[in-house]
């Protein structure tokens, strides 16, 4: 296994950034969740987090891994799927998709960007469910 390698390495880009990072992964498989700590309000901060990710999941793809587990490839994920899949792979993942999408209605920008710069890093602002707003539910 190359997980003791990595989570030197993750500690190491992410001191390098100035930061600080809680490592949550699990061991019997390989799969990590590096949680890189920040506060969005002070200024240059969550730059330093893209950009120590950015390295992190390199590092991954270097050692023969993924850049996704159990959760997928996601928002915030979807501008490194470069480092694990060749330009061919992912036109056909594309054309795959819009075989059973043609109209992009179903999850549009997931997996997939629409635009070449589409990252999403911080807090989502809430938007309430159906059943939320018919009274039916209510978020705690």
């Amino acid at each position: 296994t190359r997980l003791p390698y990595v989570l030197n390495r993750v500690n190491q880009i992410v001191e390098a950034h100035g930061l600080r990072v809680g490592n949550v992964f699990h061991a019997g498989d390989g799969n990590l969740h590096p949680n890189i700590l920040y506060d969005p309000r002070v200024p240059g901060e969550e730059a330093r987090v893209v950009a120590a990710g950015a390295e992190i999941m390199r590092v991954c793809a270097e050692v023969g891994g993924s850049i996704s587990g159990e959760h997928g490839i996601g928002l915030e994920k979807a501008d490194f799927m470069p480092f694990i899949f060749s330009a061919a792979d992912l036109e056909f993942m594309r054309r795959l998709k819009d075989a059973f999408n043609p109209g992009g209605l179903c999850n549009p920008g997931k997996i997939f960007p629409t635009k070449k710069s589409c990252v999403e890093v911080g807090p989502v602002a809430h938007r309430p469910h159906a059943i939320e707003e018919k009274g039916l539910a209510q978020r705690f």
